[in-house]
C-alpha cells in the first residue's frame, strides 16, 4: 500500500539517509551505486530516485558530480558530525514519538481487531507470532527477518480492525516498526528490542486466540511501554 501522506521521493530520501547515517552502508566521500542498482535497493523507480537524490543534495547530504556520479558529502559545517550523531539523535526522538503515538493507538487496535477481524485475519496474527517464536529458537536471530515479521504482525492487527483511518496510516506504521529496530541497533539496544518483539508478540497472540480483548490490549501496552523504556534508558 502506498503512503498517501508522504511523497515517494521523500520516503526514498529518508531510506537513503538511513543507509548513510544509521546503517553505515555509504561513507563520506563514497560514491553511490548507479541508478539501476540503487533504485532496486530502495524499491522505487529511477525517476523517484532522482528526485530523492535532489532532495538530499539540497540538504548537503549528497553531492552530484556531472560525469562522475553521486557521492556522500562532507559539508564543512557538518565535518564534526561525519558519523551522523545529530541525525541519530533526531531519529531517536522520532522513534520515541512514534512509540508514544503507538501506545495510544495500538492497544485499541488489538481490541478492534478481536471485535471486527475475521477468523482468517485473527489467524494471520497468531501465525505471525508463531513464526516470530520460531525465530527466537534460532541460535543466531536474523535481524532482517525479525524486522519483516514485526511489521507483518502489527500490520495484520491494523488490517483486522476494518477501520478506514487505521488502514490509511498502515504504511507509516510499518516504517515506524522498522525504524525502531534499526535505530535500536545504532544505540546498542537491539537485543532488547528484538527480545521485546519475540516475547510480547507471543503473549498478544495468546490473548487473541482466547478472544480476550482486555488481555491483548494489556499485553500490547506492556510491549510498547517496554520499547519506550529501552529506548530512553540507552
Amino acid at each position: 500500500m502506498k503512503n498517501e501522506f508522504i511523497p515517494a521521493s521523500q520516503v526514498a530520501a529518508n531510506e537513503l539517509s538511513d543507509m548513510i547515517f544509521l546503517q553505515k552502508r555509504y561513507k563520506p566521500n563514497e560514491k553511490l551505486p548507479n541508478e539501476h542498482e540503487l533504485s532496486a535497493q530502495l524499491g522505487v523507480s529511477r525517476a523517484t530516485l532522482r528526485e530523492a537524490i535532489k532532495l538530499l543534495a539540497g540538504k548537503g547530504i549528497l553531492t552530484i558530480k556531472r560525469g562522475s556520479g553521486t557521492f556522500v558529502a562532507v559539508p564543512e559545517e557538518q565535518a564534526a558530525d561525519v558519523f551522523g550523531l545529530t541525525y541519530l539523535k533526531d531519529k531517536v526522538k522520532l522513534v520515541n514519538s512514534w512509540f508514544e503515538f503507538r501506545l495510544i493507538l495500538e492497544p485499541s487496535c488489538i481490541r478492534l481487531a478481536i471485535q471486527n477481524g475475521t477468523p482468517q485475519e485473527l489467524q494471520a496474527i497468531i501465525a505471525s507470532a508463531n513464526r516470530m517464536t520460531t525465530l527466537k529458537d534460532n541460535r543466531e536471530i536474523p535481524k532482517e527477518e525479525v524486522i519483516k515479521e514485526d511489521q507483518i504482525f502489527h500490520i495484520a492487527i491494523a488490517t483486522a480492525t476494518h477501520n478506514d483511518i487505521i488502514q490509511l496510516i498502515m504504511p507509516s506504521l510499518a516504517t515506524a516498526v522498522k525504524d525502531s529496530i534499526i535505530t535500536a541497533t545504532q544505540i546498542g539496544t537491539d537485543v532488547k528490542s528484538i527480545d521485546n518483539a519475540l516475547t510480547y508478540h507471543a503473549k498478544i497472540a495468546e490473548f487473541v486466540e482466547m478472544g480476550d480483548a482486555d488481555g491483548a490490549a494489556m499485553a500490547m501496552h506492556y510491549h510498547l511501554s517496554k520499547g519506550i523504556r529501552d529506548l530512553n534508558n540507552s
